[in-house]
This record gives structure tokens, C-alpha cells and sequence, in this order.
């Protein structure tokens, strides 16, 4: 049997002889490690970014479950001032036998003592409201601190692109501004 000839293709360096051969040859070639640098910084702060939105998120989603548990709190509470307005208003009424009305009245303070009493729901509700407060201010430092990452990112891209040096410095200062918003956001700290 005869050998068929191997269709193989031919080595790089003559792949890029030719036209267009230093252009492809350039291609081809690795960048330097400064080259690099731009686009790790970029990749990290993009990374970045997404850790702080998922941050952001997680905020906002604690904020809206305290304030609807704040609300859920505010309703029971107004519910148990109405009870305890008409069962005083019954033991006010005339006529009633005193054991009635010594009823009512007892009724009507237990509506104001215990977990589930109207002082205990009031205070719930003011603590759920503080938390509520908090978690969207964090989620708003979470948000700032996102934006400036974002445009950070942005920024260090085009200065790149242009060649700017002083862009891509500060795209870089921004981007660490950025990190010590979301950074103080997450802390608890107002900015």
C-alpha cells in the first residue's frame, strides 16, 4: 500500500510569512507582563464589583423583610389598641355588673403585658424599623462603592485604549475609593 502524504499543517513561523505576516506574527506572540497588568486590574476589579453587588443585594432583600416585618408589627399593633379601646369603652358602659366590668378592664390591661402584648409588639416594631433603616443604608454604601468600582473599570479601559497614564491612575484611585465605601458600607460605617 502507498504512503498518502499527512496533511499536515505547516510550522507558525511559516504560517505568518507572507502578507499580512507581521501582523499575524504579532498576534501570535505573547504580550509582555506589563501589557498584562491592566487587564488582571481590571478583571480583579470587575470580580470585585460582582462580590459588592451580591452584597448590595443581600441588603436590600434584609431591608425589605424588616420593613415588612416592621409593617406586619405596626398593624398588630394598631389591631390591639383597638381591642383594648372597646373593651375599656365596655367597662365603661352603664349598668354593668361589677364583675363584668372588672372583666373587661382585666382583659384590656393583658392586652398590653406579655410577648404578644401591645408594649412588647410596639417595641418590636421599632427595633424591625432600626434594622430596616440600617440594611438600606448599608445597601446604598453597597451601591455607591459598586458605581465607583464600575466606573473605575471603565475609566482604567479607556486610559489603556489612549495610552493615558494619568487616566489609568486615576481610574486605579477610584477604584480604591470605591473598595473603602463598600468596605465601610459592609462595616456598618456612615459615611
Amino acid at each position: 500500500m502507498a504512503k498518502r502524504p499527512s496533511a499536515t499543517r505547516p510550522p507558525p513561523e511559516a504560517q505568518v510569512t507572507g502578507e499580512g505576516g507581521a501582523a499575524r506574527a504579532a498576534v501570535m506572540t505573547s504580550p509582555e507582563p506589563s501589557s498584562r497588568r491592566p487587564v488582571v486590574v481590571i478583571g480583579a476589579l470587575a470580580v470585585l464589583a460582582v462580590i459588592i453587588h451580591l452584597g448590595t443585594i443581600a441588603a436590600q432583600r434584609e431591608s425589605m423583610q424588616a420593613s415588612l416585618a416592621a409593617s406586619d408589627a405596626f398593624v398588630m399593633a394598631a389591631n390591639l389598641q383597638a381591642r383594648e379601646t372597646v373593651m375599656m369603652a365596655h367597662a365603661n358602659t352603664p349598668g354593668l355588673d361589677r364583675d363584668v366590668r372588672a372583666g373587661a378592664l382585666g382583659e384590656a390591661m393583658a392586652l398590653r403585658q406579655g410577648e404578644q402584648g401591645l408594649e412588647a409588639v410596639k417595641a418590636r416594631h421599632d427595633t424591625l424599623r432600626a434594622q430596616a433603616q440600617t440594611a438600606a443604608a448599608r445597601a446604598g454604601g453597597l451601591g455607591l462603592g459598586e458605581a465607583a468600582l464600575l466606573l473605575a473599570i471603565l475609566s482604567l479601559a479607556v486610559g489603556e485604549m489612549i495610552s493615558s497614564r494619568a487616566l489609568a491612575r486615576g481610574a486605579m484611585a477610584l477604584g480604591g475609593v470605591g473598595l473603602l465605601v463598600a468596605l465601610a458600607a459592609a462595616l456598618g460605617l456612615s459615611l
